[in-house]
């Protein structure tokens, strides 16, 4: 095609392509698209979803076929997303009982085959060409939208316009969408899947990594920290949720900082060396879905269940009322797996006190006033202490610690500590750390 040659496929597209290779993707050519799909109405590209299916699940063609046949029927998206994490089963020959179908390779992204492909022509009333689209397995996960930067003019309003398009008219290619970015080679955008321009945003820490390894390389940083292909398979596992208010459903994809503190907290805890944190995000920057982005990776769906996590028990704990609405509201509106609200003293001790495993209690730490028997397996649970510096001082602190002699303790809060607060650092911090993460 011409355009090959034109300043937008040089300076934006082209280097899309060589970045995602450099990070382990196979580039699809546009002359390959049609012997991948069953028409230019299609989007999945079939025999890389079949040959998938059949290596993940160890099942013969015929069955992988019907599974295919299946998901062309499917037009939610968080519909998608649930099966994409392991929510899918089907009767295989041979078999009483249903098997469950794993479309994707969660605990090794290696399994996985990750393509790229540009000009993916897709035929509708309103026929589109997105620039590059980003698969997993045959799947599209990922438009991106790539502008030449060498007008000088800022193109990101136009480049989100033509996002919004695709969305209205190319519906097929978003049902299965977990994300879109938007590039001039130079700035690196993302949004969740049909989000308004206010709710996109850069993604501005690369943790692990350092903004130095990219050299000010703006284009190659946004695509190792939304693309590389572990950390697209974590934000799809463990930092989608779909926020369910008054009637009307929002998608949600984290932010840097929710990303990183999530995985400093869970590394923590299988690495088992402190069994403490303190995370200090501001105000306002989204803490409460933090600790659901917590709770998902720490009890993940069981396709992604890391098998150093076994099935732990989770507390969330808040010292006000009116907090504890907030949180609640904010983990049964996300959809969080059978949270248990605690709704009274004895609400509380017959949840904590039980003995299972795989729980996600909510309460108030004041319901914990007088108690000092240990739970009977503690060292399985893990405590998320929202404003953690304002009640862990004094005796509802000890009642607490003396419930949970063994359990991890991690504390949030939406303000610094203050240097002299030493009871919440001893509390929450482990030797010499100050923060595990801050905002």
């Amino acid at each position: 095609m011409i355009m090959h040659f034109g300043p937008e496929y040089r300076l934006a597209e082209k280097p899309c392509i060589d970045g995602l290779v450099a990070l382990g993707y196979t580039y699809l050519p546009p002359a390959r698209h049609d012997d991948h799909r069953d028409g230019q109405n299609h989007v999945i590209m079939r025999p890389i979803l079949i040959e998938a299916i059949q290596r993940i699940n160890q099942v013969p063609e015929e069955v992988a076929r019907a599974v295919y046949q299946d998901l062309l029927a499917k037009t939610d998206n968080q519909d998608w997303i649930d099966v994409l994490r392991g929510n899918y089963s089907r009767k295989v020959p041979g078999q009483d009982t249903r098997k469950t179908i794993h479309l994707i390779d969660f605990l090794n992204p290696a399994k996985n085959t990750f393509s790229v492909t540009n000009q993916l022509y897709v035929e509708s009333q309103r026929p589109g060409i997105p620039d590059l689209v980003v698969y997993v397995n045959g799947i599209p996960l990922v438009v991106i939208e790539a502008k030449s930067p060498v007008s000088g003019k800022d193109k990101t309003g136009e480049a989100f316009d033509q996002i919004k398009r695709y969305e209205r008219d190319l519906p097929r290619l978003f049902y299965s969408n977990l994300f879109n970015v938007i590039t001039d080679g130079v700035s690196f955008l993302y949004g969740a899947t049909h989000a308004p321009s206010e709710h996109w945003a850069t993604w501005k820490d690369p943790w692990p990594k350092k903004d130095e390894d990219f050299n000010g390389d703006a284009l190659t940083k946004g695509l190792y920290c939304l693309l590389e292909p572990s950390r697209l398979l974590d934000l799809l596992a463990h930092f989608v949720i779909f926020e369910k208010r008054e009637e009307k459903v929002i998608k949600k994809v984290c932010r840097y900082q929710q990303f990183r503190a999530v995985n400093k907290l869970v590394e923590r805890v299988i690495e088992d060396k402190h069994r403490k944190g303190l995370v200090w995000h501001t105000q306002g920057s989204g803490k409460s879905l933090t600790m659901v982005y917590a709770a998902l990776k720490l009890k993940p769906h069981r396709t992604v269940q890391s098998p150093e996590l076994a099935s732990p028990n989770i507390l969330v704990l808040t010292d006000r009322v009116d907090l504890d609405d907030q949180i609640a509201g904010t983990f049964v509106a996300c959809g969080l797996p059978n949270p248990a609200r605690a709704d009274s003293v004895n609400d509380l001790h017959g949840l904590i006190r039980s003995g299972t495993d795989g729980l996600t209690v909510l309460s108030t730490i004041h319901k914990f006033a007088g108690s000092k028997r240990e739970v009977p397996n503690s060292e399985n649970w893990i405590l998320l202490v929202d404003e953690c510096h304002r009640t862990q001082e004094k005796d509802l602190g000890s009642y607490l610690r003396a419930s949970f002699k063994q359990a991890r303790f991690f504390g949030f809060t939406g303000t610094p500590i203050k240097k002299n607060d030493k009871d919440t650092y001893e509390n929450f911090g482990a030797p010499g750390e100050g923060y595990l993460d801050k905002y």
